[in-house]
């Protein structure tokens, strides 16, 4: 059953803007438009129970709505199509919102299940949500700077390097090759490792950073050469790094009418999306609200004003640790694809619970 969902925070008070015959009219051509892709015009919208006017009244109210900026007309149709503030009203104060169907809820959870380690879980949760929602599907790995170690391995290798490998408590392993200034025998080394997970393990790289800064900054001659080794060899173990990125599906965009035979926009389109950095911003956003957010065309600052996106975080351990999402046209199912981001980060988010 579909069930009316409340978006705080994203425009508060738009539901006041529009009496209840607009918001009826408005809410039947978005919805019209979404599943037919074509301009709506006012007989179809009169005819529909929900509204009950007659053409006439239907005209008036779509010229007022188009006014105030939520309609537009594009030129070569008498009807009428949703503009970016038409959908940003419809999914703030309009929205009936419809539960994943069982099989698609099974469909999500399994593929989760079957994952291993965390890459192929958000390899899973991209390709799932692809292929559920016919959009292109981002994942942004675990963050790095967000994760709490579980701890920190020493590996010699030859030519004096040492290879340290930093496991968090989502599984997730990361690898980096450090040059050591000292040599150490392999027992110095995990006599090194255990002194570091004694100082740093359960913390998040930032905040190991800055507790393997503080010991730096400590007099030298508190500190045995052993420690220092070990603190000189953890700066350099507990970068933070750039986050990793995955996307599904890309080409399902060119299936969107308004993109479709627009070479300009779909060059633009597939640049903003090479352009890693740019997306990760929106994501950050997300992390930022620890809630789902819909960015509507400019909103994002990143795509073409007929897309959207749609992502939610997931969180390891209760901290929010990543986002995943959707992009598509403005003209996606809301109602469906909304419980659908959803439903993956959550399950992503137990998934990470349950192997850590």
């Amino acid at each position: 059953m579909a069930a009316r969902r409340e978006f705080p925070g994203l425009h508060p008070g738009s539901s006041d803007q529009l009496d209840e015959r607009e918001r009826r009219v408005l809410a039947a051509i978005v919805r019209d438009y979404i599943h037919g892709g074509e301009p709506v015009g006012s007989h179809a919208i009169a005819r529909r129970p929900d509204v009950d006017v007659s053409s006439a009244t239907v005209r008036a109210v779509m010229a007022d709505l188009e006014e105030m900026g939520f309609l537009e007309k594009p030129h070569t149709s008498a009807g009428r199509i949703p503009t970016a503030r038409g959908y940003r009203y419809y999914v703030d104060a309009l929205l009936r919102v419809r539960q994943p169907l069982p099989e698609e809820r099974e469909q999500i959870e399994r593929r989760a299940h079957e994952a291993t380690q965390v890459n192929g879980l958000m390899t899973a949760a991209s390709r799932v949500l692809h292929a559920l929602t016919r959009h292109a599907a981002v994942v942004a790995l675990p963050r790095p700077q967000s994760e709490r170690l579980q701890r920190i391995e020493f590996l010699m290798l030859r030519e004096g390097r040492v290879l340290a490998v930093l496991v968090s408590r989502s599984g997730a392993i990361r690898n980096r090759l450090l040059a050591m200034r000292q040599t150490l025998s392999a027992g110095e080394l995990e006599q090194a490792a255990n002194y570091l997970n004694a100082l740093i393990a359960d913390h998040t790289l930032a905040e190991a950073q800055a507790r393997v800064r503080t010991e730096l900054e400590r007099d030298r001659r508190e500190l045995g050469e052993l420690q220092a080794h070990a603190l000189a060899l953890g700066a350099e173990a507990v970068q933070v790094e750039s986050p990793s990125m995955l996307i599904e599906g890309q080409s399902s965009l060119l299936e969107e009418k308004a993109l479709a035979y627009d070479l300009a926009k779909i060059r633009a389109l597939f640049r903003a999306l090479e352009e890693k950095e740019r997306l990760l911003s929106v994501l950050d956003r997300t992390l930022a609200a620890e809630e789902l957010q819909i960015f509507i065309g400019a909103e994002s600052g990143i795509v073409e004003p007929d897309l959207a996106i749609v992502a939610a975080p997931y969180k390891l351990k209760g901290e929010v640790v990543g986002a995943l999402g959707v992009i598509g046209p403005t003209r996606m199912d809301y109602s469906r694809v909304i419980p659908l981001v959803e439903l993956t980060a959550r399950t992503v988010g137990l998934t990470l619970d349950a192997e850590s």
